[in-house]
């Protein structure tokens, strides 16, 4: 799993985006290394733009939050949000979504876990710019 460092995440805090996705790259190719060791760094760079579209677009809004559900996105599944159970979670308005994605360890079971990685396809990464 994704672990985000203190200086990492104030690194996220007072700027861009483009400074947001060198610190997620630079996150995702230390915990995802077998999956992008082929891809040249131009690539994952891309891959994290559209995982900081999709999560933006999924309502997520703070850095942190990006960078956490970005890393989701590489180590379970690109569509993972879209599995019923997590689907569930991430919509709880009772919690913030940081919180949401904090409590998806403790509130999503096993099998959840397990369907969502079984639809893990990575033309969602080869899209054609549009």
């Amino acid at each position: 799993m994704l672990v985000i460092r203190d200086s990492q995440i104030e690194s996220f805090i007072a700027h861009n985006d483009a400074d947001l996705v060198k610190v997620v790259c630079d996150a995702v190719i230390k915990s995802n290394r077998e999956r992008v060791s082929t891809l040249r760094p131009m690539r994952i760079a891309s891959m994290v733009r559209l995982g900081i579209e999709t999560a933006k677009a999924a309502g997520v809004k703070s850095p942190e939050d990006i960078g956490v559900f970005v890393a989701l996105m590489f180590e379970i599944s690109p569509t993972f949000y879209k599995q019923p159970v997590i689907a569930s979670v991430l919509a709880d308005k009772n919690f913030s979504i940081g919180e949401r994605l904090s409590q998806l360890p403790e509130r999503v079971p096993d099998e959840a876990w397990e369907d969502a990685v079984n639809s893990y396809d990575e033309k969602f990464w080869f899209v054609e710019a549009k």
